[in-house]
């Protein structure tokens, strides 16, 4: 059975398949759309733009119970602590998109239940979280998808891999864990050398550094052990790198080095994005 699920900016919780309080259904816009431009050769036509379309996700939301005009409400509430991320289960994997509620129905309803429809104006594509960990050990390191089991791919000290099924570019965040000393990221697709990335300075233990292109606009920062932003580091990142990380379709090995002599903790957040799923 698919699922849908929405969580707002502090990680609050709101199922929208329980068939009872709030059920989401009749809902569209699930795919996806792209807009292309071509430019006519004789009787050929070549491919000059290829942008995607922003989508928009509706359908209809039940409210049932012993009183659906508050559950109506708490739900408008709930809407409005945004951005929101939406959680979908089509029956093989969990999967994501950032987004708002631009617009929620208001009908009196009938007293025993009520519909509302609803837009959801999406932000990102679909994309699943995938996190690797290596604690710097020359073991495999340890890979987590939320949608799946743990398992175990082949690693090297101070670095993660993962292998992209997507055909997209997909965000990252990369997270190296202090102590370390002007610490130097390399960025490997199927074995070629895509990017660099370097700080001149040090991350003390317990803090963590972050290159992040998970948000906009992206970002490398340092933070404590609670997750207390630090300082921003970005100034004291090397501009002759590429510095920003973003996996490719392929086999992505992210290895860090310091200056140091004991092997660096890495970890690697990805979101691997989709047009549909």
């Amino acid at each position: 059975m698919r699922t849908f699920t929405l969580f707002d900016i502090n990680g609050t919780e709101y199922n929208i398949t329980t068939k009872d309080n709030a059920f989401f259904h009749s809902v569209d816009g699930l795919g996806f759309e792209r807009e292309m431009t071509f430019q006519q050769v004789d009787e050929r036509f070549k491919k000059i733009d290829d942008l995607t379309v922003q989508k928009t996700i509706q359908g209809t939301v039940f409210f049932g119970g012993m009183n659906p005009e508050s559950h109506y409400f708490a739900f408008a509430k709930f809407c409005k602590n945004a951005p929101l991320r939406m959680k979908y289960n089509p029956g093989h994997g969990e999967y994501y998109r950032m987004g708002y509620v631009k617009a929620l129905g208001r009908g009196d309803g009938s007293g025993t239940s009520k519909s509302a429809s609803v837009e959801f104006v999406c932000t990102t594509p679909w994309y699943k979280v995938v996190q690797k960990y290596n604690d710097g050990t020359a073991s495999d390191g340890k890979v987590y998808d939320y949608a799946y089991d743990y398992n175990y791919t082949e690693s090297t000290p101070g670095s993660v891999a993962y292998e992209s099924d997507s055909f997209e570019d997909c965000p990252a965040k990369l997270i190296i864990h202090g102590a370390v000393s002007n610490p130097v990221w390399r960025h490997y697709v199927d074995g070629v050398l895509v990017a660099t990335g370097k700080i001149n300075g040090s991350i003390a233990s317990g803090r963590r550094l972050v290159v992040d292109t998970t948000v906009i606009p992206w970002s490398i920062k340092q933070f404590d052990t609670l997750g207390n932003l630090v300082s921003d580091m970005y100034q004291l990142s090397d501009f002759s790198t590429e510095r920003f990380i973003r996996l490719s379709h392929g086999k992505n090995v992210i290895s860090v080095t310091d200056d140091g002599v004991d092997p660096v903790t890495v970890t690697l957040e990805a979101q691997i994005e989709y047009d549909t799923v």
